[in-house]
């Protein structure tokens, strides 16, 4: 199995510990674990798909590989078994299954749930710089937002206002696209209107936020160099240069007020003061925007890529099948989320109190890994309890009712990708391309060094090379619009 980047700490026995113990009594087998390091998971899940040696049960965060090699007879059809398993549909609900069924129409795989976190995403924001430079007013419209920038750089001309995280080819992220999102065109995603799918990249909406992009970055509100910031930069920029903004999704907010380390945010005497929320939706849109709905949150995927599989050589099925559902043991969500009574919390008035310090501590939290069923985003009432402790009761209530918004929001719009559809062998070959090309030519827009009629012909170009991608997009929704709104995305009909 993978450990989802949750190491273990010197001297925890993958094997043999309190975490997987308690799934070894519940299935009655002895485990002998092998979990390679983070980085080397995807190597070794080759080779031993290649090899055709499997283990008797095999976690993966590969789904494509998964499938493919299911289909050539690596792995068993679970539906029988969860039909079975009152257990594992306690948390694995049947349109979860749907959603993890492979193109071919088999459930080789029991996914991972992801329905437990607050749902949505938005422009989480340094509401202390809100108070400060706004008199803790929400800004109502961009113009609002812009204009309280301006004020923030005026008064802190060595802070980065607003800054960037460039990954790979994706060079906007993070604080890079909230303006983008306020316009309805967050860079390399898509929009269904009129019953057709684009790419955001070649809307009015897009092409209205890069221009109010490049008078940020001509006025010194965006860092200069926002191109080429990588994680260490974007980190050092939101520590110490205080940066005012971020697009993230809604569960990183309680991360970030519990004192967990997330994303390089360093919780210190510096930095205890410091109040991130959800800027509420704007009440007036920019006039460009279509409407406000493709400037508001979707729900996103109850499950992740994550699952667990039996290889057809497993001989004893049975068996294995009990090891699945351990993963879903009342015990060990117990242990995962709250720990031990006395140890990591107490019972007062028959409430759970936690001690935040010992939930988080590193020698039980890479147990975290273990929640491969319920899902990482489980436990939201210890992570609640925990946030109350760590921030105190008036801003854990601020932090939730930030979150109500996004969730409302969510809740309407419905899921906002496209589950089932598989790329052509042509349109998987080009769409890496695409997220170098719209990074290129934005790039290129906010720093000056095209015109935005030049930018007008790179929408073009881009539509000319890559609009074969969107039209099959186009073609499954249009041929699976039952299928799609009976998994709840909502925009087939938009």
């Amino acid at each position: 199995m993978s450990n989802s980047g949750l190491a273990y700490p010197d001297g925890v026995d993958p094997s043999n510990n309190p975490y997987i113990n308690i799934i070894e009594n519940y299935a009655n087998v002895d485990l002998q674990m092998d979990v390679p390091g983070y980085q080397d998971f995807k190597t070794k899940l080759d080779l031993l798909l290649a090899s055709g040696k499997l283990p008797d049960i095999v976690h993966s965060t590969y789904p494509d590989d998964m499938n493919k090699a299911g289909d050539q007879g690596a792995f068993i059809d679970l539906k029988s078994y969860y039909d079975k398993s009152p257990v594992i549909q306690k948390y694995i609900t049947p349109q979860m299954m749907e959603l993890a069924k492979s193109p071919s129409g088999h459930y080789y795989r029991i996914p991972m749930a992801w329905d437990k976190g607050p749902q949505g995403s938005g422009v989480l924001v340094r509401y202390d710089l809100v108070q400060k430079y706004n008199n803790g007013k929400w800004p109502e419209s961009v113009d609002e937002w812009i204009a309280m920038m301006r004020k923030m750089h005026q008064a802190e001309p060595n802070s980065l206002v607003m800054s960037n995280r460039v990954i790979n080819t994706t060079g906007l992220a993070y604080g890079g696209t909230p303006i983008y999102s306020w316009y309805g065109a967050l860079p390399y995603q898509i929009r269904v209107q009129d019953g057709k799918v684009m790419s955001t990249f070649t809307l009015p909406e897009y092409r209205a936020a890069t221009i109010v992009m490049k008078q940020l970055y001509d006025e010194g509100i965006l860092d200069k160099e926002f191109a080429t910031k990588d994680l260490d930069g974007w980190n050092q920029a939101e520590n110490y240069k205080n940066t005012l903004m971020e697009y993230n999704t809604a569960d990183q907010l309680v991360l970030f007020a519990t004192g967990v380390e997330v994303a390089g945010k360093e919780h210190s005497e510096e930095t205890k003061d410091r109040r991130y929320l959800f800027a509420p939706p704007l009440k007036q849109y920019p006039s460009v925007l279509k409407d406000p709905k493709y400037a508001q949150a979707f729900k996103s995927l109850p499950i992740t890529g994550h699952g667990l599989y039996i290889p057809d050589s497993t001989k004893d099925k049975d068996r294995a099948w009990k090891v699945i559902e351990g993963f879903a043991s009342p015990d060990l969500w117990e242990n995962v989320f709250w720990g031990k009574e006395g140890e990591t919390y107490t019972v007062q008035n028959g409430k759970k109190i936690p001690d935040a310090a010992k939930i988080s501590d590193p020698s039980r939290a890479w147990s975290l890994q273990l929640a491969i069923i319920f899902g990482f985003t489980d436990g939201q009432d210890v992570k609640k309890a925990t946030v109350e402790q760590y921030s105190g009761t008036e801003y854990s209530n601020m932090i939730y009712d930030s979150l109500k918004p996004m969730a409302e929001q969510a809740d309407r719009n419905g899921i906002g990708i496209m589950p089932g559809y598989v790329p052509s062998n042509e349109a998987a070959a080009q769409l890496p391309e695409t997220a170098a090309f719209i990074t290129n030519a934005t790039v290129q827009a906010i720093m000056g060094k095209i015109s935005m009629e030049q930018f007008d012909q790179s929408v073009q170009d881009f539509n000319r090379k890559y609009g074969f991608i969107y039209d099959e997009q186009t073609k499954y929704m249009t041929e699976h619009k039952d299928e799609l709104r009976n998994l709840g995305v909502k925009m087939v009909d938009w």
